[in-house]
């Protein structure tokens, strides 16, 4: 199914319909949502796999809604698979109309498998059909088989955002092509995530807990394993609650930038769902042998 120019379609977006939407980067999600946000006459939830606190810098959330979706229990957000999702739209649905972009299709496709995907995204189509209600599933290029997408987009049609008016900071308008006047090195576009130094329980305390995990959220790492470590009366215990979970932020971080240094030999769809299970800081065992798999292969050829 050939993609909806959005343009035709922003100023009435159809009440009661799916619509999917393909990215090169998550810069141009933000800056796409932005520009519905803008020109569209309903609320706009954006069900993102980011936290708040790191989106901020990218989304003005003052009139933009955000809602972590992770595949951890968190008091945040909400579980990323269908079931809750679904659940969300439908208690927003009876108070509100509005625009629900979802992000993450890739990985429930991944965890649920494609039929499972697919019957999901009918049944909610069927719940929105007679409803003020918009949802747009965003996901980057080449995450998802050409397959799987062309099935997709017969409940989902997919929407052309390869060429838009971005609005600027001083209200002029220019086509953005995704395309940039100079060329980023792949230090700026794909910088190396930092390590952070373990604090030592000399003079560790609950505000100091809270930086720290503050830093992590920044950096797009799920720690709310650590937030019990806030309300510990015993310092010694958070402070133990805080070691084991920057033990695997640091492993965590280190198959990152291992996985960066990798990435061409890394198919988009793979690395998207090892980097997505690694910042929620699960599966670190089975991304680390599939890298060393790689490297064996490549080492081999």
């Amino acid at each position: 199914m050939p993609p909806t120019p959005i343009g035709d379609v922003m100023d009435s977006l159809s009440d009661g319909h799916l619509y999917s939407a393909i990215f090169d980067t998550p810069h141009d999600v933000y800056s796409w949502i932005e520009l519905i946000s803008n020109t569209y006459r309903m609320p706009v939830t954006f069900l993102s796999r980011i936290p708040e606190s790191r989106l901020s810098k990218d989304l003005d959330l003052s009139v933009i809604q955000s809602v972590w979706i992770s595949n951890k229990s968190n008091k945040e957000g909400i579980l990323l698979n269908h079931e809750s999702i679904y659940k969300f739209i439908e208690s927003r649905s009876t108070e509100n109309s509005g625009v629900f972009v979802i992000e993450g299709l890739e990985w429930l496709i991944s965890e649920s498998g494609t039929r499972h995907t697919l019957r999901h995204i009918m049944n909610l189509s069927d719940y929105i059909f007679d409803k003020q209600i918009v949802v747009i599933y965003v996901l980057q290029a080449n995450t998802i088989d050409e397959e799987v997408m062309e099935k997709i987009s017969r409940q989902a049609p997919l929407l052309d955002v390869g060429l838009e008016a971005i609005p600027d900071q001083n209200g002029n308008t220019s086509t953005d092509t995704g395309e940039s006047d100079s060329v980023p090195t792949q230090e700026d576009e794909y910088p190396l995530i930092p390590y952070l130094t373990t604090l030592p329980l000399e003079g560790f305390s609950h505000k100091i807990l809270r930086k720290r995990i503050l830093q992590w959220r920044r950096l797009g790492f799920d720690v709310s394993d650590c937030e019990p470590g806030i309300f510990c009366d015993d310092i010694g215990e958070s402070h133990s609650i805080y070691l084991s979970v920057d033990k695997k932020v640091k492993e965590a971080t280190e198959l990152l930038n291992m996985m960066d240094s990798m990435r061409d030999n890394i198919s988009k769809s793979e690395f998207t769902v090892m980097e997505f299970r690694l910042r929620q800081l699960t599966g670190m065992n089975e991304v680390s042998s599939r890298l060393r798999a790689i490297i064996d292969d490549v080492s081999d050829s």
